[in-house]
């Protein structure tokens, strides 16, 4: 357990480079999100970023191999991928990658998901500043990270706690050894509790049973009336994970896998035509039945981490929390 000064942090990430694409939170049009790490400043006290880092791992476009015919015979290439080191990850975001792991990693393992995980550090960072959209600590995936990183850092004010989560996290330590301090962890505790407090203080009535319950009490027809199908919600969610494939290009071309989202309308569509979720309010509950109870079946844990992004990016207000008091 170390303490690191704040104008350290470039130095350490700058070192890493040497061996990883630093992907880190900055500031674009004045939002944060993750970008190929050049040395701007940081944006690590700005709220989390829109798009979830899971988007690393499962973009929304990907080629899959490129295929290539010549006298018949098909050859195939897959796309490269580089080692990365991926900054500012927030809690909710690596119960996010848990879960997903455990849905792409189950056999048959998704090769090329797999192949990011392993070629993939992670710097997570503690959320001590949550935001009002977030109940993280309600779905048991906050505002502290408890595993699943490499390096943890903790906002102290000057500086941060940084504490290592695996071996890969102390040789990344140890690469910016002489800019450590010897740290305790008396402040991170006292700054956890109170942000455990806030988050759960704003909506001391929200539970994941208390959800569950609510699913078949609400009136879904007449809250789906201003859904307007975007998909905005799923592409935003760091769970979500379903995607559709197409080949481009005959005899020569790529197989790309793009995101998809059973709220949008043609997304249960069977090949006969037939669309038994053909009602926004079909697909809603669906959306949110595939959340709380589907993935905990099938995953052992429930696919909403409390990040808020649906509430943040829905245009018809529809994804607030007060629909399931």
């Amino acid at each position: 357990m170390f303490f690191l000064e704040k104008k350290d942090l470039p130095e350490l990430l700058r070192r890493a480079g040497a061996f990883f694409e630093i992907i880190a939170p900055v500031l674009v049009n004045g939002e944060p999100q993750l970008v190929s790490w050049k040395g701007e400043d940081l944006a690590l006290s700005a709220p989390n970023q829109l798009i979830p880092p899971t988007r690393m791992f499962l973009p929304p476009r990907e080629t899959l191999f490129a295929y290539l015919q010549e006298s018949g015979l098909y050859t195939f290439k897959v796309p490269e991928v580089r080692n990365r080191l991926i900054v500012g990850v927030r809690p909710c975001d690596l119960r996010a990658l848990s879960l997903l792991d455990r849905i792409m990693l189950s056999e048959p393992a998704d090769e090329l998901y797999l192949k990011r995980r392993r070629s993939t550090a992670i710097i997570a960072l503690n959320c001590t500043e949550p935001s009002e959209s977030c109940f993280c600590a309600q779905m048991g995936a906050g505002p502290e990270a408890h595993e699943g990183f490499d390096l943890l850092l903790t906002d102290l004010g000057e500086g941060y706690l940084l504490e290592t989560g695996s071996p890969a996290g102390i040789v990344l330590a140890r690469l910016s050894e002489e800019l450590l301090e010897r740290g305790d962890d008396a402040e991170k505790r006292n700054l956890m509790r109170e942000s455990r407090e806030r988050i759960m203080n704003a909506r001391p009535w929200l539970s994941q049973d208390r959800m569950r319950t609510r699913l078949r009490e609400i009136d879904w027809r007449s809250l789906a009336k201003d859904c307007i199908s975007c998909g905005g919600c799923s592409f935003v969610c760091p769970t979500c994970h379903c995607f559709t494939i197409a080949d481009l290009g005959l005899p020569d071309g790529e197989r790309i896998r793009c995101a998809d989202s059973c709220i949008l309308s043609g997304f249960h569509r069977m090949a006969s035509g037939a669309n038994p979720k053909a009602r926004p309010e079909e697909r809603l509950l669906s959306w949110y039945m595939e959340k709380l109870e589907h993935m905990l079946i099938r995953a052992g844990m429930p696919g909403c981490v409390g990040c808020g992004r649906c509430d943040r990016v829905c245009f018809s207000g529809l994804h607030r929390t007060d629909i399931f008091r």
